[in-house]
């Protein structure tokens, strides 16, 4: 692969990834504002997530068996990047929960053909050029979470009107597609061939997809519920709902970006295992404290300790994964996104019930017990 198209290539990977989320962030902290607008609790908010996962894991499975072997990955993830945005002002300005739950539809669809085929594309990019990039696609994410609740954070202090604020993102999403399709990987490289017909994953696919369906189920606490977690049980101010995605994702830029030299330094075990141990006990404490400075400090460890751990998990599944890339990366994703089925529906009833800071410290267990699983993985790979 020519360099030129190798670095054009990531840095559509990296917006495909960066972009959705951005906006995403820019939601979630707009998010206690939503609720209050609608009158909404947390049990409703953990409904909608559920919509929103089956939406997902439909368009998840369609685009990566029938759409992407059909069009390949770029014209996929730029109309995916256009539907996440539209539907995000959707959300911003219906006036009821019904039409709400409705709005969740496209929200869903956008992003089941956004982030995994996104990922795809970062995959058919290592292949031709036997370089690691994937942590680079997840930095993405953790940037769009950094920038997002910045920006969100900026706008709610000074009362710009969510309505301009997300026609805006929409806007420019027609912008930024079109950069990733120009950027992207040309028709030769990108993905060819026919599309595979649905079957029971490989074993070793399974205990990599369980994985990633605990820790999507559990990160989801931090993504979806730190806004509401700090202006409600920490009694920060509505502006700074977002600092705690701010904190947790600066973290895992830094991780994501230093990646290979994290990897050079130590190895995959200690990166994807050891560190995720460490950031997930530091995390328990920081919540035992409650005190929100260390609280911020911890997610900012808990963000760097644990961003390689989903890339580097779907780099090892894919490394033994006897099917072609697009059906294991829809196939991982399925299995992880799944968790959006029954994790928001848990974790409303228990926010509502209990508290937001429960939930906290079931993330922390949840994840030092995935890191302990991975470790025994690795274990047993090497014997």
């Amino acid at each position: 692969m020519e360099k030129n198209i190798f670095y054009k290539s990531v840095l559509a990977t990296i917006l495909c990834s960066f972009f959705p989320m951005l906006i995403v962030a820019c939601y979630f902290t707009y998010l206690p504002w939503n609720m209050n607008r609608l009158s909404l609790d947390e049990s409703d908010i953990g409904f909608f997530i559920l919509f929103f996962g089956i939406f997902f894991l439909i368009s998840n499975q369609i685009s990566g068996r029938i759409l992407v072997p059909k069009f390949g990955t770029k014209i996929i993830m730029c109309i995916a990047i256009c539907i996440i945005a539209f539907s995000n002002v959707l959300l911003m300005i219906v006036p009821n929960y019904f039409l709400l739950l409705l709005s969740a539809i496209p929200t869903g669809l956008g992003w089941g053909s956004s982030a995994p085929i996104a990922g795809i594309h970062a995959h058919l990019i290592e292949k031709h050029s036997n370089k690691i990039i994937t942590p680079y696609y997840a930095m993405g994410f953790n940037l769009g979470m950094f920038i997002g609740g910045i920006i969100a954070g900026y706008f709610i202090n000074y009362n710009f009107p969510p309505f301009y604020v997300f026609s805006s993102f929409f806007i420019i999403s027609i912008l930024i597609s079109i950069i990733i399709y120009k950027l992207g990987l040309p028709r030769n490289l990108d993905f060819s061939g026919a599309g595979e017909k649905f079957n029971i994953p490989e074993k070793k696919i399974i205990i990599f997809g369980f994985l990633l369906f605990i820790i999507f189920g559990s990160t989801g606490i931090v993504i979806d519920w730190s806004s509401l977690w700090l202006t409600k049980d920490l009694a920060a101010p509505l502006y700074l709902g977002g600092l705690g995605l701010i904190f947790f994702s600066f973290g895992g830029i830094f991780a994501n970006l230093f990646s290979v030299v994290l990897i050079n330094l130590f190895n995959e075990k200690i990166v994807g295992c050891i560190f995720v141990l460490i950031g997930s006990f530091l995390l328990f404490i920081s919540i035992i404290i409650f005190n929100l400075y260390i609280i911020l400090i911890a997610l900012l460890l808990y963000g760097f300790l644990t961003a390689n751990f989903v890339p580097i998990i779907i780099r090892q599944a894919i490394s033994q994964s006897s099917e072609s890339i697009p059906t294991t990366v829809s196939n991982l994703t399925t299995m992880g996104i799944s968790a959006t089925l029954f994790a928001p529906a848990i974790i409303g009833f228990v926010a509502e019930k209990f508290s937001i800071t429960v939930n906290m410290y079931a993330l922390c267990f949840i994840v030092f017990s995935s890191g302990i699983i991975f470790l025994n993985i690795f274990k047993s790979s090497k014997d």
